[in-house]
């Protein structure tokens, strides 16, 4: 029920919308960097912050975009909506990296760009405790692209029979934990985040290359 309801509350935001346009995202290879993550114009779309920049909120990493932009974060019951002003967004949620949570964009600027840094120093890890059976907004904590079973994103060690919901602009597109691995298969881009429910508590690690 925890995840129907979940499911439903986000879907619901849609209503309205304009279906989500296909993108692309282009991210630099240094510790200190900066992420160009593309939004399309009135479309729902769910993604996360690949960066930390020390405040991780909605006005340090989403004030390129335009008044009358929304945001919905999860709060583990509903959504906290947050109002792009004049002034700032209102009230200015925080984001760190790796929380997942809807955006609308408004106004003509079509990409947000956050300046920070890798969470993680070269050759560390970073992880992310999941609950078994409770379904978690979350995306990577590193800024990684990649397929469900890629080693970038270190999913493919999942335990089996576990569920993840990627959002599609209209719905979510699922993908099951199998044997013989995710099925289907999906990608995941830079700055994009998802529903997962491990079917047993899953330590989700990531580790930055030492070279």
């Amino acid at each position: 029920m925890r995840t129907k309801n979940l499911l439903l509350s986000a879907a619901a935001l849609v209503a309205g919308a304009l279906s989500a346009q296909a993108q692309s995202n282009v991210y630099s290879v240094n510790i200190v960097g900066y992420v160009n993550k593309p939004l399309a114009t009135n479309a729902l779309e769910l993604i996360e912050n690949p960066l930390t920049d020390g405040t991780n909120t909605l006005n340090s990493t989403m004030s390129g975009l335009a008044v009358g932009s929304v945001a919905y974060v999860w709060n583990g019951a509903s959504y906290t909506q947050s109002n792009r002003q004049k002034a700032g967004w209102n009230p200015d949620l925080g984001v760190p990296t790796g929380l997942g949570f809807f955006v609308r964009r408004s106004g003509a600027v079509g990409t947000n760009t956050y300046v920070g840094a890798v969470v993680a120093n070269v050759g560390a890890s970073v992880s992310n405790s999941l609950a078994a059976g409770v379904t978690t907004l979350v995306g990577s904590k590193l800024p990684y692209a990649d397929t469900l079973t890629g080693t970038n994103l270190g999913l493919a060690g999942a335990p089996n029979n576990s569920v993840l919901y990627k959002w599609n602009g209209v719905g979510y597109t699922q993908s099951n934990r199998q044997k013989a691995g995710w099925n289907p298969n999906l990608a995941i881009e830079v700055g994009e985040s998802f529903f997962i429910k491990p079917s047993s508590n899953f330590v989700w690690v990531q580790t930055l290359p030492a070279n």
